[in-house]
């Protein structure tokens, strides 16, 4: 005799602890006594909470339920119903010849799965956050409510994990000024530019100079770059808004491992020319375009960036 597999009850989460969530979630599904919502946040409450924490979290942690959140490679229970109303309604032939995600339906394929961008944590979580954000806009239409919840939670979670985690100032201590300057035109080159850090005797009044790569309007851009502890005053920010003035360049940026003074920030900002960096928004930077292991790679980034002038000036030779 054939013995039919029980089917587990549900249980409702919506009013048990975060960690106690967690746990269930982190159990085998093999070995759940329940089946339950962990694909998603059961409440707000329950992402607001984790989301709070998701810094001090380990890493094998938050990639398991980042996993637990994106879609699986295969076949998903509401699919069958889009299926069903496309060879109800003669559009089975149509969506096949215009829609990938009928064509893997029709060979019972389904999905492809997103777990693959949890290889691009922790080093490029911008590219992670761009992946989901793309896979939501090609398959809004064929996704439950409740797996975009759970796309967005995932998007949610490697944010603050990755791109909103503080690292101390006291990390930069080690690195010198001039391998600051360095570090601030590799940053500037992950954002596509043509960065050239000057010659420690200045070159046109900054230590890096930016210029952009096809674009339609050429821009320029100059970096001061002010590595030490105290506060930045407001002569460096008259000083470089008055090269960028003389240069014709098209903006000019100070750039801090510290912080600045109340005036810096008014007069940067009535220039309407001048943008500031300290060292909260670099190490928001330094997460988006390094990795939030940033702090581990500084070497690693710096020689990198050397590599790339030495390259720059020979190819201008």
């Amino acid at each position: 005799m054939v013995r039919v597999k029980k089917e587990r009850p549900v249980l409702d989460v919506t009013n048990i602890s975060l960690e106690e969530w967690l746990s269930m979630v982190f159990t085998y599904k093999e070995k759940r006594k329940y089946r339950f919502i962990d694909f998603r946040f059961p409440t707000d409450a329950h992402a607001a909470e984790y989301l709070a924490s998701a810094e001090l979290r380990s890493e094998s942690e938050t990639k398991h339920l980042i996993r637990s959140f994106l879609i699986p490679p295969g076949v998903q229970g509401h699919d069958h119903q889009f299926f069903r109303h496309w060879i109800d309604n003669g559009y089975l032939a149509q969506m096949i010849d215009t829609n990938e995600y009928a064509r893997r339906l029709v060979k019972n394929e389904g999905w492809e799965g997103l777990t693959w961008i949890l290889d691009l944590l922790p080093d490029w979580p911008q590219h992670a956050l761009d992946a989901l954000d793309a896979f939501i806009r090609a398959h809004t239409l064929y996704l439950s409510d409740d797996r975009i919840w759970g796309l967005c939670d995932a998007i949610s979670i490697i944010r603050h994990k990755y791109l909103l985690s503080s690292n101390p100032r006291d990390i930069l201590n080690d690195v010198s000024s001039r391998d600051f300057e360095f570090l601030i035109a590799a940053l500037f080159r992950r954002q596509k530019y043509h960065a050239k850090v000057t010659k420690q005797s200045r070159d046109g009044g900054a230590d890096v100079i930016c210029s952009s790569i096809d674009t339609p309007i050429k821009q320029k851009i100059l970096i001061e770059c002010k590595h030490h502890t105290g506060t930045v005053g407001v002569e460096v920010i008259r000083k470089l808004a008055g090269v960028v003035s003389e240069t014709g360049a098209t903006s000019g940026w100070v750039v801090t491992s510290s912080k600045f003074s109340s005036p810096a920030v008014e007069f940067a900002s009535a220039t309407g020319r001048i943008q500031l960096l300290d060292y909260v928004a670099l190490n928001l930077k330094f997460n988006e375009y390094f990795g939030a292991r940033w702090s581990e790679r500084l070497p690693s980034l710096i020689s990198e960036e050397q590599r790339n002038q030495v390259n720059q000036a020979a190819e201008v030779s």
